[in-house]
């Protein structure tokens, strides 16, 4: 395993949490982060709006009509479908690692089976920092990265806790590397 740096307190042990075989040999890990641990919540956010709606239709339209008793069974599979929703979310975050080393930008995605993107620094063109209405709300942002050598290739970085700091590093390695 390489050595890591601990910029600013945003990494939790950075070489403890990269896989040893998603590092070319010499690679040194700058920054290992995962996303905010408000990324549950807002990735959940549209199926759990949904589910109140559909809860709050079910309630208002047994009580227009003669029938009585469903409601709660409609309550019942909202609040399953919106607690589902937020247990998925949870094995996201607990799936999703960013990892900056001297030679590229990577994302390893997957509790059970990992899928790794990754750019070589020299090949990010741009890095931007964006934020939603709702990562705003919640004082987090994303990275998004531009490789124009391969457009697929094109990644972020989601729901980060200090976005700004990270771009800052982030945007120091890719100095350094070019």
């Amino acid at each position: 395993m390489s050595p890591s740096a601990e910029p600013a307190g945003l990494a939790v042990e950075a070489a403890d949490l990269v896989p040893a075989e998603r590092l070319e040999n010499g690679e040194v890990v700058i920054l290992a982060v995962k996303p905010s641990r408000w990324l549950p919540l807002l990735v959940s956010w549209p199926v759990m709006a949904l589910a109140v709606i559909v809860a709050a239709a079910a309630y208002v339209a047994d009580k227009l009509s003669a029938t009585a008793g469903n409601e709660e069974v409609v309550a019942l599979l909202c609040l399953a479908v919106a607690c589902t929703r937020i247990t998925v979310g949870c094995f996201q975050w607990l799936g999703r690692l960013y990892v900056l080393t001297d030679r590229r930008v990577m994302c390893l995605r997957g509790v059970f089976r990992q899928d790794c993107w990754y750019c070589p620094l020299r090949g990010v063109r741009q890095v931007h920092l964006s934020a939603s209405p709702p990562e705003r709300l919640f004082a987090v942002g994303s990275l998004l990265f531009e490789c124009p050598d391969d457009p697929r290739a094109n990644g972020h970085w989601m729901y980060l806790a200090d976005p700004e700091e990270v771009l800052r590093i982030v945007q120091e390695a890719r100095n350094r590397a070019t």
